[in-house]
């Protein structure tokens, strides 16, 4: 057939175990060259305009990505539009923050207190959120995120906050000293035609401190990622669906319509504290203007922009909001626009364009376009049944080469 993939894979298989590693072993791979290759303050250089790619903002982008997976909790997969995320997101950061400065926890032990407190306190506001729907709860959650900063700045929180100078911490992770971090660099550096991208010598401890942090969040970002697609495919995450799709027909069904919506608001909400807790490691302060309802709206933003309902939309809505703001403030030249139309607040303005031509024209996001042109090369068919009292071989009837697996967004990862 003329509009036949390239490639086809039935699940189970042998070849379709082979695609998955495959995969997975690329994407490994470019964590190694973005952890050793950007490791310092990277540029690019484009129609003379240098954007930074530095591990740090990498790191930052892990951050969104965590709390834009929370969103797709309670608004992707459970239908209730949240902006209050910031205020979570936040949270996470300053009690992390004050944990990690005054009392001398590590980062990762902070997260046995930040992710059951922001959980309890989506839990508490879910309650009231239960009365109210639709654009009511959106204005009622954006009025939360809209009082975060203002909470942080109190006089009788000061001694824990900081107040308006913001919270200062030291990141505790150092890499230990069995891992060959400045060798793996060496080495890297020998290889032929592209060394030269990875440095041009011993890593500093700096270096060395970023790369870790870098790879640690990663790991804590795929555990959240792995247990939200087990979630989801689980028999509570549809209900949760469910709930989305028709809440009458999900209460018929006798589904527990309050506690499946506040139990999204409690995961989502852990999420962003988690989120948060990443962002402040990798940033060393809790800035009160960090946590505007500016940073909910670009949550909301990047997980419209990356595909609501998928995790890999939340992997995609974290480096946009993380990268295009900072890149469009650092356009200063474009063919035929004059300069000074390039001065000013471009990021948001940048954001705002995408989000309307992206809901014109591409709906379902970054991710739907990118599923349209893999469909084109890539064919997923699903594991044929075993039949009863007969096995599968010659007069087997091949899958009918006219179906496609749906795909389901609840399992991308």
């Amino acid at each position: 057939m003329a509009n036949s993939p390239r490639f086809e894979f039935t699940q189970g298989t042998a070849g379709y175990a082979n695609y998955k590693w495959l995969g997975w072993g690329l994407f490994i791979l470019l964590l190694v060259i973005v952890a050793f290759a950007f490791n310092d303050t990277g540029q690019i250089t484009l129609l003379d305009n240098k954007y930074a790619i530095g591990l740090p903002r990498v790191t930052k982008a892990i951050s969104f990505m965590i709390a834009i997976l929370g969103l797709q909790v309670v608004a992707g997969f459970t239908g209730q539009l949240s902006l209050g995320q910031g205020f979570f997101f936040g949270t996470g950061a300053y009690l992390s923050s004050w944990l990690v400065a005054d009392h001398n926890w590590a980062w990762f032990t902070s997260l046995l207190v930040v992710i059951p407190v922001c959980f309890l306190l989506g839990m508490a506001f879910g309650i009231p959120a239960l009365r109210i729907r639709g654009l009511y709860l959106a204005l009622v959650t954006l009025g939360l995120a809209a009082v975060f900063p203002s909470i942080v700045q109190l006089k009788v929180l000061e001694d824990q906050t900081a107040g308006a100078a913001g919270k200062l911490t030291d990141s505790d992770l150092v890499p230990p000293d069995w891992l060959p971090l400045d060798g793996a660099a060496t080495g890297m550096q020998k290889i032929p035609l592209i060394g030269k991208f990875f440095g041009d010598g011993d890593l500093s401890g700096k270096e060395e401190q970023r790369i870790w942090t870098f790879f640690v969040m990663v790991v804590l970002a795929f555990i959240c990622f792995k247990m939200v697609g087990n979630l989801v495919k689980s028999r509570p995450g549809r209900a949760l669906r469910a709930v989305r799709d028709n809440e009458t027909s999900a209460a018929v069904t006798g589904i527990n319509l309050s506690f499946y919506k506040t139990m999204s608001f409690g995961v989502a909400s852990a999420l962003g504290g988690v989120g948060g807790m990443v962002y402040v490691a990798e940033l060393g302060i809790a800035s009160p203007g960090d946590f505007t309802q500016l940073i909910s709206i670009f949550f909301i933003v990047g997980m419209v922009v990356g595909g609501v309902g998928t995790l890999s939309g939340a992997v995609v809505g974290g480096l946009v909001i993380a990268f295009i703001p900072a890149w469009a403030s650092d356009t200063q030249n474009l063919p035929g626009i004059p300069e000074r139309w390039l001065q000013g607040p471009t990021g948001p303005l940048i954001m705002g364009a995408m989000l309307i031509v992206l809901t014109f024209f591409l709906p379902g996001g970054i991710i739907s376009g990118v599923r349209q042109i893999k469909a084109k090369f890539v064919r997923i068919l699903p594991k044929m049944p075993a039949l009863a009292g007969s096995t599968a071989g010659a007069g087997t009837p091949p899958p009918d080469e006219t179906t496609v697996t749906p795909s389901d967004p609840s399992g991308d990862a």
